[in-house]
């Protein structure tokens, strides 16, 4: 039970964190509109991005990889969407415990094909249980952790490489735009064992999906990080990295994603930026680097902003418009999350019902077996009380 009259003091704390931040904000995003409309052209600022000092603890700035200006607001484009095909897929899983009656993982991948045609989509999930005790323990013998996560990864990759080459065997000469919730760029940084097998097989994924015809997007609604704010402040530098302005200092409170509230409109987005980052280097060995924009899927006095990750050989004439295009629809039906995204995390959902019915099955067919499986005394304990309430 949670006694909130103990947090009072916190959630007070919290409050005015909150004020305050929110002011710095306010006062901060006059100064990011300015640098933002008096950044260099793009030529200089990759030029600027490649000689800047840059502290050995970060990444230096994203560049714009086009010469597209900075400030350019895109809007949606005006074209027809008909004949368009979507893919998009979700997943879920269910970790391994260890007070648990038997000792397995789950993940299960959601998607769905949709056409502007007029037909039903087409949904798809598929589930694979793992009970080997080589995919449930890492090297040191753990319980598998973030390496899950890097499984589901590359299981909804290859879900939406499989879709898409389906979806396009019956599609018009139209790029096959392929979804997916939550970033392109590989998020796991680890430099693990587990994750040098599993990227490998996520740029096969994607190398399959680029030889289906599909043009695959990550969609990150309400991103975190300032890259955008990096590059504006290292525009305000000198190459010895010190402010080429007596008394200007980085922006601290202001995010990409608020500045971006207020820079754009209901539909428009932003221009192309790179990560020069040792993870995107490796997704251009493989041919697969990857560019972000951001997009406003939101409607006048509601803006949602979300963050678009595309690979550059994607970006083609044609190609971008349509995504845009389509994206900006999608999110109409639930005023900013992608319809077909929702619908993909639907499928992909498993609920603690189904939890419930797929052990209550195992423990069947173990018992059919003359094995009695328990949960332990913990377990049953947390059970007792959760009931309780």
């Amino acid at each position: 039970m949670l006694h909130l009259e103990q947090l009072r003091e916190e959630i007070e704390a919290l409050g005015q964190r909150a004020a305050e931040n929110h002011r710095q904000c306010s006062s901060e995003l006059d100064i990011a509109l300015r640098w933002l409309t008096e950044a260099p052209d793009a030529p200089a600022l990759r030029e600027r991005v490649k000689t800047i000092k840059i502290q050995e603890e970060k990444d230096p700035p994203p560049f714009p990889p086009t010469d597209e200006p900075l400030a350019r607001r895109i809007p949606c484009p005006a074209l027809p969407i008909e004949e368009s095909v979507l893919v998009a897929v979700d997943g879920s899983q269910i970790t391994p415990d260890r007070h648990a009656a038997v000792l397995y993982y789950l993940i299960q991948v959601g998607g769905l094909i949709f056409r502007y045609n007029g037909n039903a989509p087409l949904p798809f999930s598929e589930a694979e249980l793992h009970f080997e005790e080589s995919d449930l323990l890492n090297s040191q013998g753990l319980l598998i952790t973030s390496e899950l996560g890097m499984r589901r990864t590359v299981a909804e990759m290859a879900s939406l490489a499989h879709l898409t080459a389906v979806a396009e065997e019956s599609s018009p000469p139209l790029p096959v735009i392929a979804l997916t919730d939550g970033p392109l760029l590989w998020p796991y940084t680890g430099q693990s064992k587990e994750e040098e097998n599993a990227l490998p097989a996520y740029f096969t994924a994607l190398t399959a999906l680029r030889e289906a015809g599909g043009l695959p997007a990550g969609f990150i609604e309400r991103p975190g990080g300032s890259p955008l704010l990096e590059l504006l402040w290292a525009s305000r530098l000198t190459a010895e990295g010190t402010p080429i302005h007596k008394g200007e200092a980085p922006l601290r409170a202001l995010t990409d994603h608020e500045l971006m509230t207020y820079f754009l409109s209901p539909g428009e987005r932003s221009s192309w930026l790179e990560r020069p980052s040792a993870m995107n280097a490796r997704h251009s060995r493989h041919g697969h680097p990857i560019w972000f924009c951001y997009l406003n899927v939101g409607e006048v006095d509601y803006p949602v902003i979300a963050r678009i990750e595309v690979p550059q050989w994607a970006c083609r004439d044609g190609w971008i418009d349509r995504l845009h295009a389509i994206l900006i629809h999608q999110a109409r039906v639930l005023h900013g999350n992608p319809y077909v995204l929702a619908r993909a995390h639907e499928l992909a959902l498993v609920t603690s019902q189904d939890k419930a019915a797929l052990e209550a099955l195992l423990q069947r067919q173990l018992f059919e077996r003359g094995i009695v499986a328990r949960t332990s005394e913990k377990a049953r304990q947390k059970a007792y009380l959760g009931g309780r309430q």
